[in-house]
């Protein structure tokens, strides 16, 4: 999830009008099973995922808190973005049937000290090339079995060269070949796919730097803390980590996306064309490279005329039929306002946790449910040639 600088400098304080809306073994074999796996509730709509998390913070230095972020305060985020995947509490929104939960135990189903997080002295070059973590297959130790947790790192992201801030960015899941195969993501032929036998440490990362002297991991808008969820107007940030999170979690659980961008060797970018590429017919596509370029003059505009900026006018897309409409999907990262799920994203979460591999939860293949003698491969041990997706 990428910002502009210009958009975070000059938005970040908008006042908004009343919204518009290693071979270890699964934690099962301990009698442990925090995610579910093997339930025997029946899958379908109305079954509601845990899914657990752990924050993997990663610091080199324990008296910057910006390295070092409080436990409270990512228990606060989680929170938040339960409250967003639930949906109907900022806007009209699917429920998505998922409630993100602290871990609990460690992959040796030891009971954490701080539930759902841990501090990871880091011994790298700090703050981190987010992409290039993403990539390695060194990193696996910072990372528990994502067949039972989804991992999320937190760390200083070393600014990159062009124009931006990068707040957020993740890897994509697979799908297995098959009758459910799921369009838009990379296939394997593996059903079930041990830690051990992966070349690249499935995750998501986020981004705790300082900008300008403020705290990322603590930005966010006013609305979380209102007692009306912001019905009446609140204060916006573009850069608000909880939607941050939850939009990394939507690209975790196979979401793309909404405005027009193409598959290249480094995910994927944005394309100056109107195409629908999200593979979801309700989420209204556009052109955010024109979008870019309107804002840029409306914002110089603004403040040459000294006029407050509105949230009506930044958030305003024109979609693929030259029809205008309002932002309001948490798969957009322009200024938005950010309360959205529509049917067809659910859809595509709900099939990725039924059937994709190294992804928390029971699975209508039974995946994630068999036991692990059965797991066994005639490879010896070898690494599986498994794509990678990775996805600011």
């Amino acid at each position: 999830m990428k910002h502009p600088l210009l958009l975070f400098l000059m938005v970040a304080g908008l006042f908004l009008a009343a919204c518009k809306s290693e071979d270890d073994l699964p934690l099962e074999t301990a009698g442990i099973d925090q995610d579910e796996d093997n339930t025997t509730a029946k899958l379908d709509e109305s079954y509601v995922y845990q899914l657990p998390v752990v924050f993997h913070v990663l610091y080199q230095d324990a008296s910057d808190k910006s390295q070092y972020v409080d436990a409270n305060r990512l228990k606060e985020i989680l929170q938040n973005v339960n409250d967003l995947w639930k949906g109907n509490i900022y806007g009209e929104s699917e429920n998505m049937g998922v409630h993100f939960v602290l871990a609990k135990q460690d992959e040796a189903g030891k009971a954490m000290p701080i539930p759902g997080v841990e501090y990871i002295k880091y011994e790298g070059t700090y703050p981190i090339d987010a992409y290039d973590f993403m990539k390695q297959k060194s990193n696996l130790k910072y990372i528990w079995d994502p067949n039972e947790y989804i991992n999320v790192m937190v760390y200083n992201f070393k600014e990159e060269e062009k124009s931006g801030l990068l707040l957020g960015i993740s890897h994509m899941p697979l799908t297995i070949k098959s009758d459910s195969a799921l369009a838009g993501l990379e296939t394997t032929e593996y059903r079930k796919i041990p830690k051990n036998r992966l070349s690249y440490a499935p995750c998501t990362s986020i981004n705790s730097s300082l900008h300008n002297g403020k705290s990322i991991i603590n930005t966010q808008s006013t609305r979380y803390t209102l007692a009306d969820k912001g019905k009446k107007g609140y204060e916006y940030s573009s850069a608000d980590v909880n939607v941050t999170l939850a939009h990394e979690l939507g690209h975790y659980l196979g979401l793309h996306h909404v405005f027009a961008e193409e598959k290249n060797d480094k995910g994927y970018t944005s394309i100056d064309d109107c195409q629908d590429t999200d593979y979801c017919e309700d989420t209204p596509s556009y052109n955010i490279l024109e979008y870019n370029k309107m804002l840029t003059q409306y914002i110089k505009q603004k403040k040459q005329n000294h006029e407050q900026v509105q949230m009506k006018d930044v958030a305003k897309r024109i979609n693929c039929s030259n029809e205008s409409f309002l932002s309001e999907n948490y798969m957009d990262y322009a200024i938005s306002y950010s309360f959205r799920f529509t049917p067809d994203q659910k859809k595509r979460v709900r099939n990725v946790l039924y059937y994709s591999p190294l992804i928390p939860g029971p699975k209508k293949n039974g995946a994630n449910g068999v036991p692990p003698a059965t797991r066994a491969s005639a490879d010896n041990g070898k690494p599986y040639d498994l794509p990678i997706t990775i996805v600011k």
